[in-house]
């Protein structure tokens, strides 16, 4: 009986074993299939984007500086696609032109655990510090528009346009127009270049330089002859005031150029022009971006309007491409990557436009 007994305990006691250490072997099998199942890193368009689930994902960030601008509302589009076709996380983050409001979008970011941060600035004094947070965390950061430094003046990867080139580029146009016109035939004629600059945005300034060096140099334009005006943001809201003092205190000028560093400000100009009640005939007008307010002055048959268009899209989706090789394979980082533009005018701009 007791034989029987120990005999009937042992295998009780085989039993529990094999059970105990069956349980967890099978759990381990089936989790990871079961995650990949339901968070399977797919894209938009339904293929595999390589990302094992949400864990493991990578996650970026994109803090701009006014993400309801219409520059910016492509790139964060750019972005998210880019985003969706490598099954990366995506978190755009809005600054809303507020220092403090950037700084704590980036401190935002950093504690949800991104892997990388591209953003464009709302101040560039502030760019050594957030440089600073990025490498403490050993996260990469990629700047997009607007360049920074870090504490030793060592520039930061960036994607953006080649600031004087697409300058020079809308220049050459406006000389063109101006030329044929005949603006400079008449000698009662006063031709003067109106030029709207934020100067704590550097990149803006290299675009004036263009637009003059190309004016000067296909034009009898001289340096007299570039009016020089100074803004916060260059954005729609705070250059309108300033163009419509220009005009004001210039009413010698009998013809204007402008050559905006933007479409805000370039519309700006024009809307000061329009109250002031110069025609399109004695104005002629260069912004750069080729978004909607842009648009909407083709679709009136402003024949005296120009754009530099760029692709704030196609940045974004370079900016998010570099981190991410940079994050999963290690490639370095360039120090400045290029997305140029063209010149559209009223003749071609559905076709640059659409495009």
């Amino acid at each position: 009986m007791k034989k029987t007994m120990y005999l009937v305990t042992a295998l009780l006691l085989v039993a529990v074993l094999v059970i105990g250490c069956a349980a967890p072997s099978g759990t381990a099998s089936t989790a990871p299939e079961d995650s990949a199942a339901a968070s399977s890193g797919t894209s938009a368009g339904g293929e595999d984007s390589g990302a094992s689930g949400a864990d493991d994902a990578v996650k970026i960030a994109y803090v701009s500086k006014q993400l309801t601008n219409q520059w910016f509302v492509l790139e964060d589009n750019g972005f998210k696609d880019k985003a969706a076709e490598l099954g990366i996380e995506y978190i755009g983050l809005d600054a809303n032109l507020d220092d403090e409001a950037c700084d704590a979008a980036i401190d935002n970011a950093l504690a949800q655990g991104i892997d990388g941060l591209a953003l464009t600035i709302t101040n560039q004094g502030n760019g050594p510090s957030v440089v600073e947070k990025c490498r403490e965390k050993g996260i990469p950061i990629v700047t997009l528009d607007d360049p920074i430094e870090d504490m030793d003046g060592n520039p930061v990867p960036h994607v953006g346009m080649p600031t004087v080139e697409v300058g020079i580029a809308g220049g050459e146009v406006l000389a063109q127009y101006a030329n044929e016109r005949g603006w400079f035939d008449d000698p009662n004629n006063v031709v003067a270049v109106m030029q709207i600059d934020a100067p704590d945005i550097t990149p803006l300034r290299p675009r004036l330089d263009g637009y003059q060096q190309a004016l000067m140099e296909n034009t009898p334009l001289t340096e007299e002859d570039f009016i020089y005006v100074e803004t916060s943001e260059c954005m729609l809201e705070d250059s309108l005031p300033v163009a419509q003092a220009t005009v004001q205190a210039h009413p010698e000028v009998t013809h204007w150029i402008v050559g905006g560093v933007n479409d805000d400000s370039a519309i700006a100009a024009l809307k000061a022009f329009e109250e002031a009640g110069i025609t399109k005939d004695n104005y002629l007008i260069c912004g750069l971006g080729g978004y909607e307010m842009a648009v909407e002055e083709f679709e009136k048959g402003n024949d005296s309007f120009m754009t530099v268009v760029l692709d704030p899209y196609g940045e974004a989706q370079v900016a998010m491409e570099m981190l991410y090789e940079n994050i999963v394979n290690g490639t370095e980082l360039p120090l400045e990557t290029f997305v140029n533009g063209k010149v559209a005018t009223l003749d071609n701009w559905t076709e640059l436009i659409e495009q």
